[in-house]
């Protein structure tokens, strides 16, 4: 009973101290929109400064945008990749860099002790302003991407992955590989590179995000030290939405034991009234582990696949709904009818209360755990600052959970899927 106490008390100071969160939000005098939370809690400082800079601005040079945002903090202006390694150690600060299909993003992680958080901050706004893109750089780089591209095609679940994106947002943007395509890196040059930089790494595209134990007035001071670093640029224009495609079913031979079967179809936009209903429902179809009725129904009671998972990507263009298992060669046939059966019933049929309850209360419980750092919650506020989210999104998170009904899930469902019935399917494997 102590124990169990103990644990309800530490879940109710997180979800307080999540409630309590202030998201103080403005814009820079060259543009750049911020996010900003003072947390006292550890003498750090996280920061992130977000592009609409990702694989979906590649045009036709597929992976120039990953390769971008790789380079910068490698090499600068004035520092070699030696001794730009060198120097953050010695301040204790970590600098790193992502680039997905939507954002790109650079982050620096800092004590927030004046000396070190001073000049960790000159090295950081140093190198986002002005890398070199090191030829040598540049060469290793792409060298890296092609082993991991041939490294890819051994790889059934890799081989999955690229195809459906590449059925599923066929034309889009969103189709190509993050990476890029041997064809296309071997022909992307340094200037391309640059060129990309300068016109995407602008104010006018630019997000920052902060969380950590300085003051507002500070934070305004780094974020203007910053912005002014970038040119103004423009905004890039907005993507067009992705286009559904008809139902498709491709199977890829590969000498395998197993099948690895994606079956996807398209998804909705991060802003989208219906998404809490999706999500809680996709956590009692298959977002739940063990206790999911995927699992429960092709796992459990059926022996056809050690795991089996479901979960709804928002993205700006629409992302995607993607069911994924792997089960033996031999099997496959029937896991893929039985997968298919129970996603088909779930869009039919209203969950049960039961259910309903069950989901709330885990999805609930294990909010606060998955918002309980900084390193989280600098995400959470990348994603309100990149997806134009209200203000009070994480705030308002749990409420908006409780509020959906078995009713509101089946519409929602109904709504995505029946409207458009279209799926895509692909298995590689014997």
């Amino acid at each position: 009973m102590k124990i169990l106490f103990i644990k309800s008390l530490f879940l109710f100071l997180l979800v307080s101290n999540l409630w309590a969160l202030d998201i103080k939000n403005w814009q820079t005098p060259e543009g750049a929109n911020v996010y900003f939370v003072k947390d006292k809690s550890l003498p750090m400082l996280d920061i992130s400064l977000i592009f609409d800079a990702a694989s979906s601005r590649d045009g036709n040079k597929y992976g120039i945008a990953n390769l971008t945002n790789d380079l910068i903090g490698r090499s600068s202006s004035r520092y070699s990749e030696e001794e730009i390694i060198d120097k953050l150690e010695s301040l204790g600060a970590v600098m790193s860099g992502s680039s997905l299909k939507d954002m790109s993003m650079l982050s620096l992680r800092t004590l927030t002790k004046k000396k070190v958080l001073n000049q960790s901050l000159k090295l950081f706004s140093h190198l986002v302003h002005n890398p070199n893109f090191d030829k040598k750089i540049i060469k290793r780089l792409k060298k890296q991407r092609l082993v991991q591209i041939e490294a890819g095609k051994q790889n059934p679940s890799s081989i999955a992955s690229k195809e459906i994106s590449s059925i599923l947002f066929n034309s889009h943007p969103y189709a190509h590989p993050t990476i890029g395509t041997k064809e296309t890196l071997i022909n992307i040059s340094r200037k391309d590179i640059i060129d990309f930089y300068k016109k995407y790494y602008v104010n006018n595209n630019l997000t920052i995000a902060l969380i950590g134990n300085i003051s507002q007035a500070k934070a305004k001071q780094i974020t203007k030290q910053i912005s002014l670093g970038f040119d103004l640029g423009e905004k890039p224009k907005k993507l067009n939405d992705v286009i559904a495609v008809s139902s498709t079913f491709k199977h890829i031979k590969f000498p395998s034991q197993q099948s690895h079967y994606l079956l996807a179809h398209l998804g909705v936009k991060r802003t989208n009234p219906d998404y809490y209903a999706l999500y809680l429902g996709n956590h009692i179809l298959g977002g739940s582990g063990l206790n999911s009725l995927l699992s429960q129904e092709v796992r459990e009671k059926n022996g056809l696949s050690y795991n089996i998972e479901s979960y709804f990507l928002p993205m700006k263009s629409k992302g995607y709904f993607l069911l994924n298992l792997q089960t033996k060669n031999s099997q496959f046939p029937l896991a893929r009818e039985l997968s298919k059966n129970v996603l088909q019933q779930f869009i039919n049929t209203k969950p049960t209360q039961f259910k309903l309850k069950n989901a709330k209360d885990n999805l609930i419980g294990g909010f606060a755990l998955r918002t309980s750092s900084n390193a989280k919650i600098l995400t959470y506020l990348s994603l309100i600052g990149f997806y134009k989210l209200p203000l009070n999104y994480l705030d308002n998170f749990i409420e908006k959970i409780k509020d959906v009904s078995a009713e509101d899930i089946y519409q929602a469902y109904q709504k995505l899927f029946t409207k458009n019935p279209e799926f895509v399917e692909v298995v590689v494997g014997e």
